[in-house]
């Protein structure tokens, strides 16, 4: 009854039976009729001929009469009627019918809410992706979308979200996906490792080390394929590189985005049965043990990605030639080489020799990769400290240059804007690592007064107080900014409730976080008191009358005003449907914050003073020493996230692009997201 393409109209249903049930379903499920603004007739008339007779049996109503007799005479029919009836074609007929119907269901005189519509074409598509088939927008009426189905690559088993790392049958369906991109992009030693292989996602929880450059969290996952470990040789970097990069989209898709490497290991191998009696059955040593004799390791390498590098210490050789060497001290074993990869052919390792020049101790590095293949002919080089060799594929030695060598390294770390990986690890000689052990433990009281005696009371409570309390507040901000239980918890804390009041309550605590983290121009409140003033109404410093979320002054000789409006990091940036294709306008409360502050920033300026400076005073009327400049005062809108323009780990160019504009385009107010300035304030407390 639909019109179709007649060079297709003979072609079996790409849209299986399996995928119109569950399409079914779901819009039995939703909250509105699949006529939605319009009445049953009206729908389906732009679809269908409602008044052409059945074909074979002239007795059967036609569809018109059947609506007017059990749809509004009687009401015998249920609201899903059409699914099943054969005339419409929508659970056996051609998939242009299906589709067709679906693309008239989100229609703008269909669905009014523009959201509603993309929420239901976003999980149509999931449904239809498997077959190869999709709804995307082709033209705009009244600056709504308009659907019209597409072919689409089919995109293997369906898996339902949240995918879990627990989900063991989720994870198959995810390999099998990879298994089958893999088989139609050709690439055959890939795929047939993943055949018999085995896929599981574990949480790096601080003890895998990240790889340097991403931005790994406790919170992040890899994926670790388990192959059999006859397979491990064939295993390759570029195998290694084609399965992760197929891997990592499909679970793109299914929204693991924190899932952010690959690892390849052997599966493990059964223990061997031992009778009972195997004491009496082993063989006796060659040899007899001597009782105290320590038997040293037979390798000085220390695993970067297993090892724990608060365990390493300098120390000396008993000689006086100024060698000295890292020590494991929970392994009791020299540490001459860090392994920073290892492979079944070659290992890429780092040997770092200790030179002591007076006080100071001095490394040298040298990068080589270790020739792990057997029988054929390596170089060879002999370690000056044990006397042992090894085989080495490549050397670079940078001991000779190695003051040139550091400064490159510490130009790296000292610039502005570049994030050098890893954290902060120490390593301290054997006697401080006596020292440390012994306050362990300690409370703050005791450690503080020892280090007091110690260095004549430099250091204070409050020193460790507000070290420690940034980080803990650093903290605190980013799990308001990404848990949103966590956010709803401390809502209901709040004395005054609403989002706002939260973040309004943790900047007034955290008064250091605006002071750096606006312009990185160093900003206090006005007088040690509250962010939040009055500014028009009544006196700025005082009383009743209209207030700001924050006002500061710039820290200087003469200080500037600053005025900042909080709203939450939830609150959209921009309008949610585009108005124009590609663009996009700024959100109500964007443009309401800009436009709060601009008028506060004024008025509060006519009433502080028609003067270039104006000085503060005491409530008593004391003067103080503080002289702020009324002159064109800095106004901050701190607003959203830009994870708002973020989808699937992918950044929306229109949108990022329009947001810029518009807050580039603002003279005197800058509009900085709550991502941006929680960022900010890594860079002061973290240093990156």
């Amino acid at each position: 009854m639909t019109s179709t393409d007649p060079a297709r109209a003979n072609e079996p249903p790409a849209i299986t039976a399996v995928t119109r049930r569950d399409i079914f379903e779901y819009l039995r499920g939703i909250s509105r009729p699949w006529w939605g603004e319009l009445d049953e007739v009206t729908f389906l008339e732009t679809l269908y001929d409602l008044d052409r007779p059945p074909v074979g049996d002239s007795q059967l109503r036609t569809v018109r009469a059947d609506i007017q007799q059990h749809r509004l005479n009687n009401d015998d029919l249920p609201d899903d009627w059409i699914f099943e009836d054969p005339r419409l074609g929508l659970s056996h007929g051609p998939d242009e019918v299906l589709l067709t119907f679906l693309a008239r269901m989100v229609h703008p005189e269909v669905v009014a809410d523009v959201q509603e519509a993309i929420k239901h074409v976003e999980q149509l598509n999931m449904l239809l992706a498997p077959d190869g088939w999709g709804l995307r927008p082709y033209e705009f009426l009244s600056g709504r979308p308009l659907y019209e189905p597409v072919r689409v690559p089919p995109t293997g088993p369906l898996v339902p979200l949240p995918l879990e790392n627990e989900d063991t049958g989720k994870l198959d369906l995810v390999l099998g996906q990879a298994f089958s991109l893999l088989d139609c992009a050709g690439e055959e030693t890939a795929r047939d490792l993943v055949r018999t292989a085995a896929l599981t996602l574990r949480r790096d929880g601080g003890f895998f080390h990240p790889i340097p450059g991403d931005s790994w969290t406790e919170g992040t996952c890899e994926a670790v394929l388990t192959v059999e470990r006859e397979l491990l040789p064939t295993c390759t970097p570029e195998a290694e590189e084609v399965i992760w990069r197929t891997l990592q989209s499909v679970l793109i898709q299914l929204e693991r985005i924190d899932v952010q490497n690959l690892v390849v290991e052997g599966d493990s191998r059964p223990l061997p049965n031992i009778p009972p009696d195997w004491r009496t059955q082993a063989v006796a040593p060659a040899t007899p043990i001597v009782r105290g004799f320590r038997i040293p390791f037979a390798t000085t390498e220390f695993d970067v990605t297993r090892g724990d590098f608060t365990d390493l210490e300098i120390r000396g050789s008993q000689d006086s030639g100024g060698f000295h060497y890292l020590y494991d001290a929970r392994v009791r074993r020299m540490i001459t080489d860090f392994v920073l990869d290892d492979r079944p052919q070659v290992a890429t390792l780092c040997s770092v020799t200790i030179i002591k020049k007076g006080d100071t101790f001095t490394p040298r590095i040298k990068l080589w990769k270790k020739d792990k293949k057997t029988g054929e002919v390596s170089a060879t080089q002999t370690l000056p400290e044990t006397g042992a060799t090894r085989a080495v594929k490549a050397l670079v030695d940078t001991g000779e240059v190695h003051e040139n060598f550091w400064k490159v390294i510490n130009f790296l770390q000292g610039c502005t804007g570049m994030s050098t990986p890893g954290g902060s690890l120490q390593v301290v000689a054997g006697d401080e690592a006596q020292l440390a052990q012994l306050l362990t433990g300690q409370d703050r009281t005791t450690v503080l007064g020892a280090v007091r005696t110690a260095i004549g009371g430099g250091l204070t409570e409050e020193d460790i107080r507000l070290l420690s309390n940034r980080k803990e507040q650093l903290q605190r901000f980013e799990r308001l900014l990404t848990d949103p239980d966590y956010f709803r918890q401390e809502e209901s804390l709040a004395t005054t409730r609403g989002a706002e009041a939260v973040w309004q309550a943790f900047f007034e605590a955290n008064q250091w976080i605006f002071g750096y983290g606006l312009n990185l121009i160093a900003c206090e409140s006005i007088n040690d008191g509250k962010l939040e003033r009055i500014t028009t109404g009544a006196n700025i410093f005082g009383g009743a009358g209209k207030r700001i979320d924050a006002i500061m002054r710039s820290k200087g000789l003469i200080s500037s005003m600053l005025f900042c409006e909080i709203k939450t990091h939830d609150t959209e940036l921009l309008a949610k449907t585009p108005y124009r294709a590609g663009v996009y306008q700024a959100s109500k409360e964007l443009g309401g914050g800009v436009a709060q502050v601009q008028k506060t920033a004024s008025k509060a300026q006519q009433l502080i003073s028609s003067q270039f400076l104006t000085r503060i005073y005491e409530e008593d009327g004391t003067p103080t020493d503080i002289e702020l400049s009324t002159t064109r005062p800095r106004q901050v809108v701190v607003i959203g996230s830009l994870r708002e323009f973020t989808h699937n780990g992918a950044v929306n160019p229109e949108k990022m692009s329009s947001f810029e504009l518009y807050r580039t385009s603002i003279q005197d107010v800058e509009v900085i997201t709550f991502d941006e300035l929680y960022e900010r304030a890594c860079f002061i407390v973290e240093d990156h």
